[in-house]
């Protein structure tokens, strides 16, 4: 079986996920009100065209990002309804954060919580998720590079997991 037919196979199990559910719920309810439709609408329009902007220019203005993320609070503290479709997408997110981290890991390899930039007080959330990628299942261990540079202020633990041994 070909990586598109897993593809496709993977778009139709999401389709079926109450996250995706929840967004299609969300979008329906838009819909059905047409003040609540008409805002989004402008919502969408102005969205579209800053990425269209992005895209072209690769640069987009401050001012209108923060315009965008002004009217997307607007509309939310305004229609219900609009917030609980961004509420419903960040969930179909989480989702699809979890998809990527599980297809990344598989091809890279599965770090341990304790191979991350995180406080210790992270590290076991950390350590449950990358957990429930792997299905409880012993994975590829990743490799991090020596020379890997880390945004200012991140640095690695002083331990490897060999070290704690």
């Amino acid at each position: 079986m070909s990586y598109i037919e897993k593809a496709r196979e993977l778009g139709e199990a999401l389709l079926k996920t109450a996250e995706v559910q929840g967004v299609i719920a969300a979008e329906k309810a838009i819909s059905s009100d047409p003040e609540t439709k008409e805002a989004f609408m402008q919502y969408q329009e102005k969205e579209r065209q800053l990425v269209a902007t992005q895209m072209l220019s690769k640069v987009v203005p401050e001012k209108e990002s923060l315009a965008l993320i002004d009217l997307k609070v607007r509309l939310m503290n305004k229609y219900p309804l609009i917030r609980n479709f961004f509420a419903q997408q960040q969930k179909f997110e989480k989702v699809m954060a979890m998809v990527n981290l599980t297809i990344t890991t598989t091809i890279h390899g599965m770090p341990s919580a304790d191979q991350l930039p995180l406080p210790e007080e992270v590290q076991k959330l950390a350590q449950q998720v990358l957990d429930s990628v792997t299905g409880g299942k012993a994975a590829k261990t990743m490799d991090v590079p020596a020379d890997l540079k880390l945004p200012q202020g991140f640095k690695f633990p002083n331990t490897k997991p060999q070290d704690k041994k």
